[in-house]
């Protein structure tokens, strides 16, 4: 028998040492994302701390951070924007070919740009460039990612030029995307169309051409709303709900239907905002039930509702309530998207406007 060259034999055992490292790094990164979960974000960041302090080279663990960081955010922690992409930056560098990362830097980019609108605009054209070369980037290891052509036609074509916009752009990623795939080539086909163009009208009759999906029932839902119609928007929004109980969280967008008006005129409060905690309380009893931090968003939801209608003592009890769920609840008026509470290695495949209120 030969003996194995002490040289090969080292770099077996090496090579075999790293795998065994990094494999149990990403399930305690699957621990953190647990932990995240269950609305026990510091402890996840603890855990996560640790990994990256024995293997700075996990990848998953810095997307991971970089969630944990961006979902802190949302929730009043003491985060910035720039330690998010600092963690996203260093998931992509340890794992470049990962459509996860690679995706999820290219969102955090386009938040950082989205924030930037409002806080520095001269800087936003600049940012706006360094997203949607992170998107391309995205479609160049995926091509058949609809969700990242979305985002670049929305960007392109919502946009102004001064700040980054370019309407042939936006024309020729929705022809692409229109070959790709006929539903997100509806919705890109929409965001171009004329500011009067009958949203109800386009879906039904693209509804008349396709299968039902609960894709195609949540759009002409939304497009209701957007025509005050929260009557219909709440049938077709009950039979997509019908078809995937995921789809459970759309009686939170007739939630902030609801209290969208009440911030238009304080004086419909007393006759809209238990309506809307009708459809909070609706979800939260929903099956299967949601996750822990969706529990506390909602939950903080009706604590506005409280508020408003002068029910202070039970404001402050729903407010305890939402906190020893998940501290770190967002309190953005904004759904927190699905994508952050998605398993670190799976693939994102929610899309969420930051044009539109649904």
């Amino acid at each position: 028998m030969k003996k194995v060259p002490i040289i090969l034999l080292m770099t077996l055992l090496i090579t075999w040492s790293c795998s065994s490292q990094k494999e149990t790094g990403n399930k305690d990164v699957m621990k953190a994302y647990d932990l995240r979960m269950e609305g026990k974000s510091d402890q996840a960041l603890a855990l996560l701390d640790s990994i990256l302090a024995k293997d700075s080279t996990n990848a998953m663990a810095w997307y991971e951070l970089s969630r944990v960081k961006k979902y802190m955010l949302t929730g009043g922690g003491n985060v910035t924007i720039d330690e998010i992409l600092a963690a996203i930056d260093k998931a992509v560098l340890n794992d470049p070919e990962n459509v996860i990362y690679v995706y999820a830097k290219a969102m955090d980019l386009f938040l950082n740009s989205y924030m930037a609108m409002n806080r520095e605009p001269d800087k936003v054209k600049e940012e706006i460039v360094l997203t949607c070369n992170q998107f391309e980037q995205v479609l160049k290891l995926k091509p058949d990612y609809p969700e990242a052509m979305l985002y670049l036609v929305e960007i392109y074509g919502m946009l102004p030029p001064e700040m980054g916009g370019d309407s042939i752009k936006a024309i020729s990623y929705a022809a692409k995307l229109k070959e790709m795939d006929p539903f997100f080539g509806a919705k890109a086909t929409l965001d171009l169309a004329a500011e009067d163009t009958d949203q109800v009208a386009f879906w039904k009759e693209y509804q008349t051409l396709h299968v039902d999906t609960p894709d195609v029932l949540k759009e002409i839902g939304i497009a209701y709303l957007f025509q005050d119609d929260p009557v219909n928007a709440k049938y077709y929004f009950s039979k997509a709900i019908e078809m995937d109980s995921a789809e459970q969280i759309l009686l939170l967008d007739l939630a902030r239907y609801y209290m969208m008006q009440v911030m238009q005129n304080r004086d419909l409060a007393d006759s809209l905002l238990p309506v809307s905690a009708k459809y909070i309380n609706e979800y939260l009893l929903s099956e299967p039930m949601p996750v822990i931090p969706l529990q506390a968003y909602a939950t903080g939801m009706l604590v506005k509702t409280a508020m408003f209608t002068g029910h202070k003592e039970e404001a402050e009890k729903l407010m305890e309530k939402a906190n020893s769920l998940d501290p770190y609840f967002s309190r953005a008026f904004g759904i927190p998207s699905r994508s952050l509470f998605a398993p670190p290695d799976s693939v994102t495949h929610y899309f969420s406007s930051f044009f539109r209120p649904f």
